[in-house]
């Protein structure tokens, strides 16, 4: 039985999926069709870099996960089995870092996907209730995922390990940023695709062995952050003053409750303290979870300024990096982090690593201020 709370949610995935053609049937299909790609080109390259044994531990396990995804139960039709996995596991562990913290939960949202084309999750009233939806256009994490592998790609891993702190006082590691320029590659066709609106428009591509551990911490530290931020909105109780706003999906409009700057800001460092507990659950470093969230949104600031360099047609680099609020946020987390425990440690781990996400940036600009190319339409 669907609560009403979940009988919204699917009337509204109904109304924006039949705006473009789609029933709940076509949306599993999709996944199933993109699983029978991805799924073979796994299996292949594992073989290769597992002995037999561990190969076949490695395929009974994945087959076994993606069948439990498959008979897990879902809020909606429209849900599908891998994606929705993603999400109810981003949910568990949100709440039971809320728990752990002993933060009062005043209401568990349905947590669900919407096609908004947003780089946000967005959190819906349900119409006579107390009860909220929590919606994230799928890309989203699409965005995440690929970010944190063109990210990982990029590293000099063997001195990140090595040196964490020193990195900082030791400017000869950064000559070995991704100096086959494969990592920063990625994050370019990440950000074009973004840029024109789908971020699942980029290609897709499998991690490597060597960094593919980095890009899964980085990609669920990132992810935990999104979801814990609209959770620390119910633990603030700003879900209960803030004024819904009409937004629209493909057509279709809905009401979805709007932020102030100091909400967001407050979302903001609940949101880490949550993150950060749930990320210290399943064993992650605070210094890589504190970077995950820095590098998240960082990467929102870069997007932004990316935009406002195609939207203002300006031949070559503008000589004064374009501010966004996101250069504000990054501000207040490393204020908030040097207050906790190993927090300072965390914030000058993040601070040596900004010479990759300088890079990074530079690389996109070039493209996108390279005389007669067209990479955005």
């Amino acid at each position: 039985m669907q609560t009403q709370a979940e009988r919204f949610l699917e009337a509204l995935q109904h109304r924006v999926y039949s705006s473009l053609g789609l029933t709940a049937e076509d949306c599993q299909r999709r996944e199933w069709a993109g699983t029978q790609v991805v799924l073979p080109a796994r299996l292949q390259q594992m073989a290769q870099a597992l002995t037999p044994p561990e190969f076949e531990r490695y395929r009974a396990a994945l087959l076994e996960g993606l069948s439990k995804d498959e008979e897990a139960q879902r809020p909606t039709r429209f849900e599908r089995p891998h994606q929705y996995s993603i999400l109810r596991e981003l949910k568990e562990a949100v709440e039971q870092a809320a728990q752990r913290l002993r933060l009062h939960l005043p209401v568990q949202p349905v947590i669900g996907t919407l096609p908004t084309q947003l780089l946000e999750p967005l959190m819906l009233p349900v119409p006579g209730t107390r009860d909220v939806v929590l919606v994230v256009d799928g890309t989203l994490l699409t965005y995440a995922n690929l970010l944190a592998k063109a990210v990982a790609q990029t590293l000099p891993l063997a001195d990140v390990e090595r040196a964490t702190a020193r990195l900082a006082d030791n400017g000869e590691w950064q000559s070995r940023i991704d100096p086959s320029g494969a990592g920063r590659g990625r994050f370019v066709e990440l950000m074009l695709a973004t840029l024109q609106g789908n971020p699942g428009g980029a290609p897709a591509h499998l991690p490597e062995p060597d960094w593919e551990q980095t890009a899964i911490e980085l990609c669920d530290c990132m992810e935990l952050f999104l979801v814990a931020r609209e959770y620390a909105r119910l633990i603030e109780g700003d879900h209960l003053e803030a004024t819904p706003e009409t937004r629209s999906a493909h057509g279709q409009s809905f009401d979805a409750l709007v932020w102030t700057g100091e909400q967001e800001l407050k979302a903001d460092w609940m949101g880490l303290a949550l993150m950060l507990a749930a990320a210290d659950e399943q064993g992650t470093p605070t210094t890589w979870a504190f970077w995950a969230a820095d590098l998240l949104v960082a990467s929102f600031g870069i997007y932004d300024r990316a935009a406002w360099f195609v939207r203002n047609g300006t031949a070559g680099t503008p000589s004064d990096p374009y501010p966004t609020i996101h250069d504000q946020r990054r501000a207040l987390l490393r204020r908030l982090m040097r207050q906790w425990g190993h927090g300072p440690e965390a914030v000058e781990f993040a601070d040596a690593l900004q010479p990759v996400l300088d890079v990074l940036e530079a690389d996109l600009t070039a493209v996108l201020s390279a005389p007669c190319s067209s990479p955005v339409h």
